[in-house]
């Protein structure tokens, strides 16, 4: 790093704050800290939030065909961003780069409560997701460059720290939210928060210039930005518009996905400087972490949303509050993730990554096994002593939280320790890119396939059709019955497909190899396998 431009009382600029900094001035730079952790936790409560909104937000729209694109479309946007965003810091004004996510993603807030219809509400979500890739990468490089690298440790962890809180507190604020207010609330209520670490930031922090000059790869991110974006747009038509496959509208789009994938590959491998480096793939443990990492977003973490979607809007405790219910349920997945992850990593300092993976690996897989198993007449809790679950749906949801959480240290930890000091950063950059991807891209195929097998094994209204406001004749009570029953068979497949990807994951993390260096020394990297 260079000479750093001095710190004053009235911004931040690019410096690092020394021992012998004036009161003053570690001031603003706790209110730098503060404006970064407000955005960061702005942004990781609000996926939660929406999970347990969205029944109600798609029962007032009355449009639930396509509701796991308001989730995946936020999603993908952001994983997008984040290569775009990270780049965009290291040849631009930190700063500037930062407030300029920050106000994308307070336009694509304010723009989603206004949402009539659930296409507005898919695209904006999209806009507030990609504001949403900014937060982290950026916030992170902020707090490299002003801070010395022992207080930037503690930094990191505390910024990191936001996602646990948002796991416990983001559905109980979506539910209060619901149950008190409108659900567009959801939305608006990231506005003054915003609004409020965009002027923190503002006063508090200078440009933070970069000192070396590089370049963007832009052929890389319209690249990148085109095989989503056209993959994305079939997936919605095919679930919420009734597109066919063989539509050649939807043919062209796939055939368009294929191409710019495989330019985006061939380009990045080749690039100077890619957004994303594919080049580490060459390296056994990125593959290997990479791989799982990949494969657990796509099977576990895009689960919070099916079972957000089954429990609020198939399985309804009759009289809940579909709010209350979806939060309760989700924290039975999201809870035991956060103790998994703790426990995973005191776990590493005796076994190797490998078996650490494969072991959290089985675990989900297991819980899988009978979360594949549940009917129509599947309770959503069996509860003992009032609060602890021994059956229902929540159940399986523990281990498979669980065994994903063990496995969430392993992926950034083994690439650190086993790579060249050169590639660390690349290396963690696109591990987190990949298992980002997994989530995003999961729920999107993941609610296809589901809405396939559904329409495929749905019964035929009867004749004359049935009116929800007239009296039920015995044939429509037996359609309904027969219509939840194929819906709930159709997740039934889903979850199996999710325990099929959970066996793969097992099987791919035997492509780790290594485990945490031991004794008071640092690790020493291998050479390239």
């Amino acid at each position: 790093m260079t000479d750093p431009t001095p710190v004053t009382h009235a911004a931040v600029g690019t410096t690092a704050p020394s021992p012998g900094l004036s009161t003053p001035a570690k001031a603003t730079a706790t209110l730098v800290v503060v404006g970064i952790l407000a955005a960061l936790l702005m942004g990781a409560l609000d996926n939660f939030v929406v999970l347990t909104a969205l029944p109600k937000i798609v029962t007032d729209l009355g449009q639930p065909n396509g509701v796991t694109f308001v989730v995946s479309s936020y999603l993908i946007s952001s994983t997008v961003a984040i290569p775009i965003f990270g780049k965009l810091s290291d040849l631009f004004s930190r700063r500037n780069v930062f407030l300029l996510g920050l106000g994308i993603f307070i336009a694509g807030s304010l723009a989603s409560g206004l949402s009539q219809n659930l296409n507005e509400l898919i695209f904006f979500r999209a806009v507030q997701g990609f504001g949403n890739g900014d937060f982290f990468p950026v916030g992170i490089s902020i707090i490299a460059v002003i801070f010395p690298p022992e207080t930037r440790a503690r930094l990191i962890g505390l910024l990191s720290g936001v996602f646990g809180i948002a796991t416990v507190a983001g559905p109980l604020l979506g539910s209060y939210i619901v149950d008190n207010a409108s659900w567009r609330w959801v939305f608006y209520v990231n506005i003054p928060v915003g609004i409020l670490g965009l002027i923190i930031l503002l006063v508090t922090l200078g440009p933070l210039h970069p000192t070396e000059k590089r370049t963007f790869d832009v052929p890389g991110a319209a690249l990148l930005a085109g095989w989503v974006g056209a993959l994305m747009y079939a997936l919605i038509q095919v679930s919420d518009s009734g597109w066919a496959w063989t539509d050649p509208r939807i043919v062209a789009l796939l055939i368009a996905t294929v191409v710019l994938f495989a330019g985006f590959v061939v380009w990045e491998i080749r690039a100077k400087e890619p957004l994303v480096p594919l080049r580490l793939f060459g390296r056994r443990v990125v593959a290997g972490s990479g791989g799982t990492a990949f494969l657990v977003g796509f099977a576990v973490f895009s689960l919070s949303t099916f079972i957000s979607v089954l429990v609020g809007l198939v399985l309804l405790t009759p009289g809940a509050s579909s709010a209350d219910v979806v939060r309760d349920v989700l924290y039975a997945l999201v809870v035991p993730i956060v103790f998994g992850a703790a426990l995973g990593g005191q776990l590493l300092t005796k076994f190797s990554y490998r078996n650490v993976t494969a072991l959290g690996a089985l675990i989900s897989a297991c819980g899988f096994v009978f979360l594949a198993a549940i009917s129509a007449t599947t309770p959503v809790w069996v509860l003992k002593y009032g609060f602890l679950p021994v059956g229902g749906i929540v159940l399986p949801l523990i281990p498979i939280g669980f065994g994903a959480g063990l496995t969430l240290p392993v992926f950034i930890l083994a690439v650190q320790n086993e790579v060249p000091t050169a590639d660390v950063g690349a290396a963690s950059g696109l591990v987190q890119f990949l298992q980002s991807l997994g989530a995003s891209m999961g729920v999107s195929l993941l609610a296809v396939f589901q809405q396939w097998r559904f329409n495929t094994a749905a019964p035929a209204i009867p004749a004359g059709g049935c009116s929800p406001s007239a009296p039920p004749s015995a044939a429509c009570v037996s359609y309904y019955q027969s219509e939840l029953s194929a819906l709930v068979h159709s997740y039934d497949q889903l979850f199996t497909l999710m325990l099929v990807l959970l066996v793969a994951t097992f099987f791919v993390s035997f492509l780790l190899v290594g485990r945490l260096p031991t004794g008071k020394g640092p690790g020493t990297a291998p050479p390239a396998t």
